[in-house]
């Protein structure tokens, strides 16, 4: 199926998303406003309910086409749910073709609950870097916005109150939309966002900072430009989808936590279960250690079970609590580590720092348990392919005498790799 719409290449467009069957008013107005300093508006129309009173880009006949049922047919199911998920394929679908068509450089949406899904799905589908702005009328309260948001860079901006028409609030806040799409998309040039050096990858977290900012800083003097990564559950996976997009030519994977937290169900566990794969599925190489894996972090210490209480833990503000897995934990927190390195199919080399995997881990320090750690290194090394190069150093993991041999086999390696 081809779009309906054509017109010169020249200046920058906006793909504006909106259900103009229940906000088109409110979407027009954003249309000439953005227009009104100079950037093209492509529209999308997402609604199911009525077609739009005016033209329209990319209708939403087209969009339902995209999801995969004639919108005739899937409205005539009676089922609103399945209309709207047609809807968010579609514009998904749409979205994506038209990016990669080069036809428009940023993206737009207003909605409630219904147009953000729809709007988010779309822009969680473009690469990092893109400009994407959602007005909605959910962005507040005690919404959750990681299903929204993803790991993608999307800006939510909140309408106060609801789109139904336009008023002297409305306005300004569609005014202030339509001024903040424009100013990001007004210096984008190509494609992919460019980096300076050789763009690397590294995942860090608090209790592994010192570690990750010297080797950051060697790094650095080498050419490297590295981009950080939190680990705390949506980081990591930033990390492994900018990784499939070929945003990174080596990756620094010092900080394992997400995967430790994940397997106990914590609040910083990966949120998805593909952590520490795409290095090794595309190839590229990888130096990893396993930096804060042997905790979880879990909410106030008042609202901690006894069994969590029992354990050794810190309190590391009044809102979380850091607390130690036991030595079964760790074990099996090994066996998904050494699996997951085991398919890797480019050079990967594993650095073990036998005195602590972070802050507070280390002699003396609240933490401080080598039974557990020794359980994961046991099993880890178990279970380890002899593919997978492992290293144990005699330090700390943010004493230099650990981050710096690890640095330098990272840099040795892309050398190799390199040439």
């Amino acid at each position: 199926m081809t779009f309906s719409f054509q017109w010169p290449l020249m200046k920058k467009t906006v793909l504006l998303i909106a259900t103009f069957d229940t906000k088109e008013e409110e979407a027009l107005f954003l249309k000439r406003r953005i227009e009104a300093r100079g950037i093209r508006v492509l529209t999308m129309d997402t609604g199911i309910l009525a077609p739009p009173r005016v033209g329209v880009d990319i209708d939403q006949q087209q969009v339902a086409h995209r999801g995969g049922i004639p919108l005739k047919e899937v409205v005539a199911t009676g089922d609103k749910g399945k209309c709207i998920s047609n809807m968010i394929r579609g514009a998904e679908a749409t979205s994506r073709r038209l990016y990669d068509e080069g036809r428009f450089e940023g993206v737009i949406a207003i909605g409630g609950a219904q147009g953000t899904e729809i709007a988010c799905t779309a822009m969680r589908a473009l690469p990092m870097g893109v400009p994407k702005l959602v007005v909605s009328t959910v962005a507040s309260g005690r919404a959750t916005f990681g299903p929204y948001v993803g790991t993608k860079d999307i800006t939510l901006m909140h309408s106060i109150a609801d789109m139904q028409g336009l008023n002297f609030l409305i306005k300004r806040i569609l005014e202030n939309a339509a001024g903040a799409i424009c100013g990001m998309v007004e210096n984008v040039e190509g494609r992919w966002m460019k980096a300076e050096g050789i763009p690397v990858a590294m995942s860090m977290l608090g209790t592994t900072t010192p570690g990750a900012l010297r080797c950051k800083r060697i790094l650095e003097r080498q050419s490297f430009e590295v981009v950080t990564f939190h680990q705390n559950g949506t980081g990591g996976i930033a990390m492994e989808d900018m990784i499939r997009e070929g945003a990174f030519k080596g990756v620094l994977d010092l900080n394992l936590h997400e995967i430790g937290d994940r397997f106990v169900g914590g609040l910083h566990g990966a949120i998805r279960e593909d952590r520490l794969t795409a290095a090794g599925d595309l190839g590229i190489p990888q130096v990893v250690a396993p930096g804060s894996i042997n905790y979880v972090v879990l909410g106030p210490l008042e609202n901690l079970s006894p069994e969590w209480r029992s354990r050794k833990f810190i309190v590391h503000n009044p809102n979380l609590t850091l607390v130690r897995l036991n030595s079964q934990e760790l074990r099996e927190v090994g066996r998904l580590v050494a699996e997951r390195l085991n398919h890797a199919k480019g050079p990967t080399h594993l650095f073990i720092p036998l005195k602590g995997f972070s802050y507070p881990d280390r002699e003396g320090f609240p933490h401080w348990e080598p039974e557990g750690n020794q359980a994961f290194i046991d099993s880890l090394k178990a279970d380890l392919k002899p593919s997978v190069l492992i290293t144990e150093l005699d330090a700390h993991i943010n004493d230099p005498e650990f981050i710096d041999p690890v640095t330098e086999a990272f840099i040795s390696m892309m050398k190799d790799y390199m040439k």
